[in-house]
């Protein structure tokens, strides 16, 4: 059976510049504007545009 022990550091306290280095170096920055698609006013008046100007569905021919 094998013992486990573990060896207990002191805890060093950095000072603010230092504190502010290191979280720098690990701190990945954040991206301001995501790649999601951003709903755009102009887009509606074009959608309604193709929506009117389509092709009317065929009808079926009248018989006489």
């Amino acid at each position: 059976m094998s013992v486990q022990t573990t060896t207990r550091t002191p805890a060093v306290l950095a000072g603010s510049a230092e504190h502010a280095a290191m979280t720098a170096l690990i701190a990945e920055p954040e991206a301001p504007v995501s790649g999601a698609p951003v709903w755009s006013p102009q887009a509606a008046g074009v959608l309604l545009a193709l929506i009117l100007l389509s092709p009317k569905q065929p009808t079926e021919p009248r018989d006489k």
